[in-house]
């Protein structure tokens, strides 16, 4: 099930300068570039920075639509635009014509998707241990471990990649365990993890891609 979706201004999401976002252009729908939010003139544009490309700076054709998404807080939106002009000085950046409308949902934090795969954890003053995630979502995961991680309150690090777009996406995020199962006699546990102070750049990748894999099954 998806969430009811609504539309506000683009006053109304509060967007802070460096705020995360992904563009993609109506030449390119399976391509997303991240770029940040510098600023709006209220009524005329909307100013991101210029993605590159292998070095390059991303060519921004004047007239082409780009959707543009992100995610704040506990909000997912998104909008159409087209470009008004890109510039070189004083750094790159892009001119992208005002939204009449943003559309917007609240997010799920419940949203969960179940995954098989590897991932490390790193607890303070321990060597990093080998673990399989058996599901994820954008605020904890549960894990399958081989040995004692700690106990209820510890917190760690945990490390994997997920997909995006063919690439695979580091992510390091700091988490808290909620609770332990012990498998079997041999010291294998079930360990729930919820994450903590996940940045807003992660934050947008885990949405993306947990959104990307309920299109899949659904």
């Amino acid at each position: 099930m998806q969430e009811t979706s609504s539309n506000v201004s683009l006053d109304a999401i509060k967007l802070q300068p460096g705020a995360v976002m992904q563009i993609q252009s109506d030449e390119d729908v399976q391509a997303r570039h991240e770029v940040r939010f510098i600023g709006a003139i209220r009524g005329n544009s909307v100013l991101v920075t210029v993605p590159n490309i292998g070095g390059e700076r991303m060519w921004m054709k004047p007239g082409l639509n780009f959707v543009i998404r992100g995610f704040n807080g506990r909000y997912a939106y998104a909008f159409t635009s087209k470009v008004i002009l890109a510039r070189e000085k004083p750094f790159s950046y892009v001119h992208f014509s005002y939204p009449q409308s943003v559309e917007y949902k609240v997010v799920r934090h419940a949203l969960r998707v179940g995954v098989t795969q590897p991932a490390t954890v790193t607890i303070p003053d321990s060597s990093p241990v080998a673990v399989t995630m058996l599901d994820l979502s954008a605020s904890g995961s549960m894990i399958d471990s081989p040995a004692l991680l700690g106990k209820a309150g510890d917190r760690i690090h945990l490390a994997f990649t997920v997909p995006i777009e063919e690439k695979e996406v580091n992510l390091d995020i700091a988490a808290v365990i909620r609770n332990v199962y012990q498998v079997d006699d041999a010291g294998r546990e079930r360990v729930g993890l919820g994450f903590e102070d996940v940045s807003q750049n992660d934050n947008l990748i885990l949405h993306y891609f947990l959104e990307s894999r309920q299109e899949e099954i659904a």
